[in-house]
């Protein structure tokens, strides 16, 4: 897989030797303009080829020629294709899906891609055409088609389909959804009527549907004709021709016209009937009368409904989903879900719906004057799964509102203004099905004991923004399979002990955003612990963690030990921790974040007895002292964070027993240099000692082990102002990554950084009046290695020679020069990224269009004057992204765009000096402009 890698150009030995092994290719998202004769012939076995994302205008007619024979799936979409391709596709005989979507292809014939073979068709299963250009089906479009089981045309600007465009073509799913289409002749889908089974005609300008349009289409068994304009349809003139075939319509959308239930009903066979606008705000039993007993589905949305008449769905037997969201409902009496059977004794019995009904969502359905959950009309539903009553009004719910869904599996009840859950709402022996509950964003105002216990299912709880401030002992209590409880956002200061108790599976406890201002470990019990337990504490009121006579005792007078693996109370106000208070997590704790706190130092008491933490944060807080034996007993640490706080001293044995240390951040604290054999041991990868008030580079604080494997180093804004040769850097052998802008270095002397041969990415910016020897010899031992160079503003006048044939990305930006050397050309032909704004170029210099490689450049802020046609050609055709911001231009020919095809990214200004500079007629000709910014 290759894609996202700017890939320019392939050739057929690339694949060599994955000749017979190799089955998808993946080239997506890189800068193909064209594909070379035979480019993938030498993979035989090669069944699935992304090109998605690329640039490609067209590709040479043999390119599939001799092969891939397998090919079955080419993906195409987001190019420059004019055409469809049949000329290069044609022979490849098993090729089964292609996707051309969001392409230029405005016709589906042209003179330059029929198929090589006169009478050729291809068959296929799935072909994407959609947000193309084309604006016009006329007869006969798909003649080079036999087989096309699903076919898209979503997105395209149609305005008329010609009777008999489809003609011949054994099109099974045909999608046109998004089109703004506003007009169809009867014959717009003749020639489908042996095939077609579902049709895609929603999102578009239709006001009328003619009256034979679907005459004959037997097999057509989905109609989607949601968010139009048609006035109303009659299924005695419209539907007619299939009355007996169709199993689900969509005629739902805010504009659509007013459809009656009765009307729908002599579609015997509907299993799926999707409505917006009825005759009548409300649904009893006789609507349904005499619909067929298949039908399984009902959604009436954005249809004012205000009342469920008793047994309303008596005559639909089978219903298994209610969609009855977006409505005003103001009653559901009693026994809506209820019908009446006349039994044999003459007596009557109710048999109810929910037998069959599994699914019900009522969001935003109910009216405002409906403030409790209608639990008397849910009763029926003994089989119901899914229940979704959120984003309503509900303030109350029953204690006994449930109590009759004994297989509910999910029920969705946020967004509303319920205050309280009762005790025995939810029941382990009623609702042991139950999976999933959400009641966030409502108003309820405290968890009391055994709300929520022995519900053995039970797997997902949210309980996120109410305004709940205690949770009482054992509120949460034997649930098994509990893995997330969500009480984020709340108002919660008081946890009572064991509130929360045995929860073994419990993977995220979060309390986040909360006024806790402390935190007893004794309040869960049996919690998390077959499971890594996060727990999250951040953003609250803590401000001193002391230690609870409860935590640090079992129930049985032991030492009370937590599970939690990841613990965070960063942005809390914390400045003491006391001695002992993370001890019942000592043994577990693995990851700990304690940022953006009020800490003054960090000792060996709290710090120093975690022999499994991995991960420890203490950034963002005001520590100016560090205990030497701090990490005295955690010696597994990997990442450590100390930045942004006051340090000025760091004790040379801190990490001394830490040999599983890779990343240490120091930067932004106060250190003017760092002690001698800091770090020893190997598997050192980052240092980070930025914005600090370095003077020279610390290599000396690396021992030979750890300099060996250091891979990143940022000391970018320090104090540092000589790099003394290159023997600092002799040990830095895999460094990859250096970072030394905005510092004070006046002078980059020959091979400084000649020992560091891996390094790839290198940023001296911010160097005021830095000197680079000018022969090229400063960057050597760089050449084959160097990805990345920043010199922005360092007061260059002129740019030193850089030969670095590797290099992909340049910053010059802020500098002085007047103008760029050709010559520079000839050492960085790999340069795809140049930065060249705010400098004092008058013209586009001549290196943007002579470097072969450059995708991105930007000359903003420079004094051009003028573009013209000829300004962005040769290289400069191929960018994919240019800044022209504030440039002072008064002149700009229309067409100084038009070559660039590749263009994806423009960042331009409204050029006030150019008279009747109109910017879309500028892009006119870049069909590939993805981003337009203008500033």
């Amino acid at each position: 897989m290759c894609p996202g890698n700017r890939i320019s150009e392939i050739f057929p030995e690339n694949w060599r030797g994955l000749e017979n092994s190799l089955q998808t290719l993946i080239l997506a998202d890189n800068t193909l303009s064209s594909l070379p004769p035979d480019a993938f012939s030498n993979l035989p076995n090669l069944e699935t080829l992304d090109m998605s994302g690329n640039d490609l205008l067209g590709f040479d007619p043999s390119t599939f020629h001799n092969g891939p024979a397998r090919l079955s799936s080419l993906f195409l979409a987001d190019n420059q294709l004019t055409s469809i391709p049949y000329q290069q596709v044609s022979v490849l005989r098993l090729l089964r899906t292609l996707d051309l979507s969001g392409n230029m292809i405005s016709h589906l014939h042209s003179a330059t891609s029929e198929p090589e073979q006169p009478g050729v068709q291809l068959s296929l299963d799935t072909l994407r055409l959609d947000y193309n250009q084309i604006q016009y089906l006329p007869p006969g479009s798909f003649q080079h088609f036999d087989i096309l089981n699903r076919t898209f045309l979503d997105g395209n600007p149609l305005f008329m389909v010609e009777a008999d465009a489809f003609r011949d073509a054994r099109i099974r799913e045909l999608s046109l959804r998004d089109c703004g289409v506003t007009a169809l002749s009867p014959g717009a889908f003749s020639g489908l009527e042996p095939s077609l089974q579902l049709l895609d005609l929603a999102g578009n300008n239709l006001t009328v549907l003619p009256n034979h349009l679907f005459h004959d289409f037997d097999f057509l068994r989905t109609l989607y004709l949601a968010e139009n304009r048609v006035a109303g349809v009659n299924p005695g003139d419209a539907l007619n021709g299939f009355q007996y075939s169709l199993y689900r319509l969509d005629l739902s959308g805010r504009q659509m016209g007013v459809t009656a239930l009765h009307d729908l009903r002599r579609i015997r066979n509907l299993r799926s009937i999707i409505l917006s606008k009825l005759p009548q705000n409300q649904i009893g039993p006789d609507d349904f009368v005499e619909f067929g007993v298949d039908l399984e589905e009902i959604k009436i949305q954005e249809s004012n409904l205000k009342t469920l008449k008793n047994h309303a769905f008596k005559h639909v037997r089978g219903l298994k989903r209610l969609d009855l969201s977006e409505n005003n409902i103001k009653q559901v009496e009693p026994d809506a879900f209820l019908e009446v059977t006349g039994l044999s004794c003459g007596m009557k019995g109710y048999i109810t719906v929910g037998h069959s009904l599994t699914f019900l969502r009522v969001a935003h359905g109910f009216s405002s004057s409906v403030s409790s959950v209608p639990s008397e009309s849910l009763k029926p539903l003994v089989n119901l799964q899914y229940l979704d009553l959120s984003n309503n009004r509900l303030s109350s719910m029953p204690e006994t509102s449930f109590h009759f869904l004994r297989k509910l599996r999910i029920l969705e009840l946020q967004d509303n203004q319920l205050d309280q859950v009762h005790k025995g709402t939810f029941q382990g022996g009623i609702h042991s099905s139950l999976e999933k509950l959400y009641l966030s964003y409502n108003n309820l105002n405290s968890i009391n004991t055994h709300t929520f216990v022995d519900l053995s299912s039970l797997e997902r709880l949210h309980l996120d923004d109410n305004r709940i401030t205690r949770v009482e002992r054992r509120a949460f209590m034997n649930m098994d399979r509990l893995k997330h409880l969500d009480l984020r956002g709340n108002k919660i200061h008081s946890i009572s002990d064991e509130a929360f108790q045995n929860l073994p599976e419990l993977q995220t406890l979060d309390l986040a955003y909360n006024e806790l201002k402390g935190f007893d470990f004794a309040a869960m019990d049996q919690v998390g612990v077959l499971a890594s337990f996060r727990l999250n504490m951040s953003h609250n009121r803590m401000q001193s963690l002391e230690v609870n006579v409860s935590s640090l005792s079992g129930r049985e007078g032991g030492l009370f030990h937590s599970n939690i693996k990841v613990l965070d109370l960063s942005h809390n106000n914390v400045s003491w921790i006391a001695r002992g208070y993370l001890r019942p997590l000592e043994i577990s704790v693995t990851h700990l974040y304690l940022g953006n706190n009020a800490l003054q130092n960090a000792t060996r008491e709290v710090f120093g007895n975690m022999p499994h933490l991995q991960w420890l944060d203490l950034s963002g807080n005001s520590i100016s002292e560090l205990d030497f034996d701090v990490f005295r007993n955690t010696r597994r640490l990997q990442v450590v964070r100390f930045d942004r706080n006051l340090l000025t001293d760091i004790p040379s044995e801190l990490f001394r027993s830490l040999s599983s240390l890779r990343v240490v951040d120091l930067s932004s604290n106060r250190l003017r240099n760092l002690p001698d054999g800091l770090f020893m041991d190997e598997g050192m990868e980052s240092l980070r000692v930025s914005h600090n008030q370095l003077g020279r580079v610390p290599a000396s604080c690396l021992g030979t082990s750890a300099a060996a494997t250091l891979v990143e180093m940022d000391l970018s804004h320090n104090l540092i102002a000589s790099l003394q040769g290159s023997e600092m850097f002799t040990r830095l052998r895999s460094l990859s990554r250096l970072d030394l802008s905005s510092n004070k270095i006046t002078r980059i002397d020959d091979g400084t950084f000649s020992p560091l041969n891996r390094l790839a990415h290198l940023d001296l910016s911010h160097n005021q009046g830095m000197l680079v020897e000018n022969k090229g010899r400063a960057f050597k031992g760089l050449e084959d290695s160097l990805l990345y160079l920043g010199l922005a503003n360092c007061s260059m006048g002129s740019v030193p020679e850089l030969p670095l044939h590797g290099l992909r990305s340049l910053d010059l930006s802020h500098n002085y020069f007047p103008d760029m050397p050709l010559e520079m050309t000839v050492n960085m032909t790999s340069l795809r990224r140049l930065d060249l704004s705010y400098n004092e170029l008058s013209t586009v210099p001549m290196v943007a269009q002579s470097l072969p490689q450059l995708r991105e450049l930007s000359l903003a802020g420079n004094p051009i004057t003028s573009l013209t046609n000829t300004t962005m050609i040769g290289g400069a055709q191929r960018l994919k992204e240019l800044d022209i911001r504030q440039l002072p231009l008064n002149f700009f020919e229309t067409g100084a765009f038009s070559k660039m095809t590749s263009l994806r990214t423009l960042h331009l200004s409204p050029f006030k000096g150019v008279r009747h500079f109109n910017i879309p007629q500028v892009i006119l000709s870049n069909s590939g402009l993805r981003q337009l910014h203008v500033e």
